[in-house]
């Protein structure tokens, strides 16, 4: 599965209406609702305001809503093209002007598609990894040999002072094995490092 690292919008005009097309990253049904209604607030003298989206690292929840076109002609097709890309933690939304010229449902389905196909071409994806929260808790003396590197190569959550010094980091599950064997070797085995959650996250 993949998603996207940031909101594209592209807009196409089509035999006189106009389609705002937006694809969001969201991580959840609140994110949806809230987008949605920003949209709908900000074009709301707009014809149509219909949307697809997909949430879960499996794309559990999917749905679609074709806000008064023609059912399956507006929010499917999109939702569609979501699922072909594999696409997840995404919303979509066209917004239409009607211009005037009916499209047909077949014109409706084509202008909807090419929207949100032109907005994932725009897209810069972002993948699903998994994370380690992990403590490193060393001997004082050993600092020199440590925190150089843990600042070099990743991004240090927290430090506590107690009897040891305890480094909170995250580090890409797959690396923790190569991480516990440097900082052992530079530690001279006198280190604990403890994992206290994993996480996924897209980036």
């Amino acid at each position: 599965m993949k998603s996207i690292l940031k909101e594209v919008s592209v807009e196409l005009v089509i035999n006189k209406s106009t389609f705002i097309n937006y694809l969001i990253p969201v991580v959840n049904l609140e994110e949806v609702h809230k987008n949605l209604q920003l949209l709908k607030s900000k074009y709301s003298d707009a014809s149509h305001h219909c949307f697809a989206y997909i949430l879960g690292n499996n794309q559990e929840i999917q749905k679609y809503n074709d806000d008064g076109e023609p059912s399956k002609t507006a929010g499917f097709p999109m939702m569609e093209v979501l699922k072909k890309q594999g696409l997840t933690n995404v919303l979509n939304v066209s917004i239409r002007y009607y211009g005037g010229v009916n499209l047909g449902a077949g014109g409706l389905v084509r202008a909807y598609t090419k929207g949100c196909a032109s907005a994932v071409l725009e897209a810069t994806f972002s993948y699903l990894s998994n994370y380690s929260e992990v403590i490193i808790k060393i001997p004082f003396h050993h600092i020199g040999n440590v925190e150089k590197y843990i600042r070099d190569n990743y991004k240090l959550i927290d430090t506590l002072y107690d009897d040891f010094v305890n480094y909170t980091i995250y580090v890409l599950t797959d690396n923790l094995q190569n991480l516990k064997s440097i900082i052992s070797e530079a530690t001279k085995g006198e280190s604990v490092i403890s994992i206290t959650k994993t996480f996924d996250r897209y980036e």
